[in-house]
């Protein structure tokens, strides 16, 4: 900016005339400035709205489902020994049960180790010095089949635990008691676990870990596989009841790899289907895009390097840098106004720079979060793809296990009978070499065991502590020794609760709505400039841009467009088996005109909510209709939250140039509006300076034809020697 010096020939305070020339012009970019402050506000203030609204929204996805009114509660006369979780189609009415077994884990105290050179065994012990000599291999039998361990003299007792972790069981060594501890990774019977070597030196390894046990070895399951082939190594002296067994076996996994096959399939059907509405939906949202879910994933957040250093994506760069320019504005704008508060127009300067900033920061996350939804798009469908992929992978290797016939029926391969014969033989060689190692067992082994119990007479088991049935989910904790009664009827007070929280959440964000609505007027009050602030104590500040704040969407059309119809779906109701129904016919009502407070005339109260002060005395119309007649509260209130969910999803669909998808208001109106505040600003600019160049220009010359005249003056001063 040049110097300019003036009024030193004139006398006159030259600035201050051309501020004053200039005012007018001034005042017009200061009532834009002010206007588009306005509209940033109200800007906001919508935005805080419709994240409200969009949670209401979300909320009545539940709602209007009438599984969602359907809940069951079951009270047990012994709630110690047995609880209940009751489903909507669990049956009314009182139920006997009794519980005679718990389920359990199995659980193997291995022997104290012994360190052939004395002293304690610890982590890093090597296997070698437990007495360990030879290499030999050990199988941990479970409920998922077998897994295989070589055991080598050169590993130490940490390797080795986590071999046994890697193997499908719970294992731990305890360095104070000098013991390896392993415990089934689930309760019930078929997740019990046996450790057999599988050569001599396999069993001596065993032995020497401690973990070799009387009760595995003794097992009826065990002694059966031993009986099962003359010669372990030789597959020709299998015995029929072997085949058989191998057979079965083969007949059960090929159904279940059919089964499972059958699964994926099905589940890829509806992946497949949810990508195509994914689609349908980002298209609509996001018409004519082409982005890749890789593209936007490393425009958004970047990549690692392989050193591990974090490059930033382009749009989180460009949020960050547009972030960090506002803020040294601001800091900036900060320290002007401390060091100069009387230069208003460097004030003014910086402040439009801090505007400028601002909105370049507005605008990098507007691109941002644009960019962050089209990639929830596609990563969603991205993810999707990627599991039926993999499903794809499984069912390709199942395949090769069964073979389906065109009559549907399904058998196994040779692949199959191979494993299995080969998984079946190993277990007998296993319990053929356990027998001569009873003398060598210190561990000691408990079974795991299914839970057991009697409802209505009927024996149930289950692996684990709980159980499903018809529409119960029922938890033992303790044995009976008499039965216990399970009394099942409507969960009263969990349908009351569900449908007072969605009038509790209509009632505040209605409220909220009229309230806006209705604010006071504000005419007179505009956003502050800095000099006007400086004019006021904070408090003062606070107070009246509060005032223009409360009244941004005061009669605003969107605002009332929504409201309106959100109050349209409360009054006409719903249609109940071919019959019109209305909220006070379960006792659900306004307070009236003149007995609602104000902005809350169309809030809804529950008679006979206790809660509620104003209904609480009313005979309680919602609480005996749920409890008499269940299925009309059901139907009535979910075709009302579905009819609801629809006005709603209208309301807030893209219109083109108007609004964006999701958004209650006219977005995309309000940001072309801002945009012309700028361009509007920044030519009240260009003329204020316009001006102010012509005055100071003719002041100038002003100044120079007196700075002549005084020049001459002195001259003739000095002739007459003055």
């Amino acid at each position: 900016m040049a110097i300019r010096i003036t009024g030193m020939y004139s006398g006159l305070d030259t600035e201050s005339i051309i501020n004053e020339l200039a005012s007018a012009q001034s005042y017009k970019k200061t009532k834009l400035v002010k206007a588009q402050k306005k509209l940033s506000w109200k800007q906001d203030s919508w935005k805080a709205l419709n994240t409200k609204l969009y949670s209401f929204y979300q909320k009545l996805d539940d709602l209007r489902m009438q599984g969602s009114y359907m809940k069951k509660k079951t009270i047990s006369s012994n709630p110690n020994a047995v609880s209940v979780v009751s489903k909507g189609m669990a049956a009314d009415g009182e139920q006997i049960i009794s519980v005679s077994e718990l389920a359990k884990s199995g659980f193997l105290t291995g022997g104290a180790l012994k360190n052939v050179d004395g002293g304690k065994v610890t982590a890093d012990t090597k296997l070698e010095k437990l007495g360990i000599t030879a290499d030999g291999a050990i199988s941990v039998n479970t409920g998922s089949g077998f897994k295989k361990i070589d055991v080598t003299k050169d590993m130490t007792v940490s390797q080795f635990v986590t071999q046994l972790n890697n193997a499908g069981v719970n294992a731990n060594f305890d360095a104070n008691y000098q013991r390896i501890y392993i415990n089934s990774k689930e309760s019930g019977k078929e997740a019990n676990f046996v450790l057999m070597g599988d050569n001599a030196a396999g069993m001596d390894a065993l032995a020497a870990l401690g973990l070799l046990s009387k009760e595995d070895i003794n097992s009826e399951t065990n002694k059966t596989w031993a009986d099962y082939m003359t010669d372990a190594d030789d597959p020709t002296t299998r015995t029929q009841a072997y085949k058989d067994l191998i057979d079965e076996e083969i007949a059960r996994r090929a159904a279940a790899y059919k089964a499972e096959n059958d699964k994926l399939k099905a589940q890829n059907e509806t992946l497949t289907k949810k990508n195509q509405d994914i689609q349908k939906a980002y298209d609509e949202a996001y018409p004519g895009a082409t982005d890749t879910a890789a593209d936007l994933k490393e425009k958004l957040y970047g990549h690692d390097e392989a050193d591990g250093t974090h490059v930033q994506g382009e749009l989180e760069k460009k949020v960050s840098d547009a972030n960090a320019a506002l803020q040294t504005a601001q800091e900036e704008l900060k320290e002007l106004k401390a060091a100069n508060p009387q230069d208003a127009a460097a004030i003014a300067a910086k402040e439009q720079e801090v505007a400028d900033k601002s909105q370049a920061a507005s605008e990098a996350q507007s691109e941002f979060n644009t960019a962050k939804g089209k990639y929830s798009y596609l990563s969603e469908i991205e993810k999707n793809n990627k599991t039926i992929a993999d499903n794809t992978t499984k069912m390709t290797a199942n395949s090769a296990k069964f073979t389906e016939d065109a009559d549907g029926k399904v058998s196994g391969t040779s692949d199959l009978r191979s494993d299995v014969e080969t998984e079946f033989d190993a277990k007998v060689k296993q319990a053929k070499n356990a027998a001569s190692y009873l003398g060598k067992a210190t561990g000691v082994k408990i079974d795991g065991d299914d839970a057991k119990i009697t409802l209505n007479n009927v024996e149930y088991t289950s692996s684990k502590n709980s159980f499903e049935i018809n529409g119960m989910t029922i938890t033992v904790m303790e044995k009976t020794d008499k039965p216990v009664t399970l009394s099942t009827s409507d969960d009263v007070d969990g349908i009351y609760d569900m449908i007072k929280g969605l009038f509790t959440e209509y009632n505040k964000l209605i409220n909220e709505m009229d309230a806006m609505y209705n604010a006071d007027s504000a005419k007179g009050y505009e956003p502050l400039t800095s000099e006007e602030k400086d004019a006021l104590s904070d408090d003062e500040i606070e107070e009246w841009e509060k005032k223009v704040k409360d009244s941004l969407l005061r009669r605003d059309s969107s605002l009332n467009s929504v409201a309106s119809a959100m109050k349209e779906v409360m009054l006409r109701g719903a249609e109940v088996d071919g019959k019109t129904m209305y909220l006070s016919d379960f006792g659900i009502n306004t307070l009236g005109y003149f007995k609602s407070a104000d902005n809350e005339k169309n809030a809804y109260h529950i008679d006979g909510d206790k809660d509620d002060t104003a209904v609480s005395g009313n005979d309680d119309m919602l609480r005996t209709m749920i409890a008499t007649d269940p299925e009309t509260v059901m139907k009535f209130f979910s075709k009302l939250t579905n009819n609801m969910h629809d006005e709603m999803q209208k309301k807030m669909a893209a219109v083109k140039d108007t609004s964006s998808a999701l958004t209650f208001y006219n977005d995309k109106l309000m940001k072309k509006e801002y945009d012309e505040y700028t361009t509007k600003i920044k030519k009240q600019e260009d003329k204020i300076n316009a001006l102010m160049d012509k005055w100071y220009a003719k002041f100038s010359a002003m100044e120079t034809a007196l700075a002549k005249l005084e020049s001459k003056n002195n001259s003739l001063s000095g002739l007459f020697g003055g």
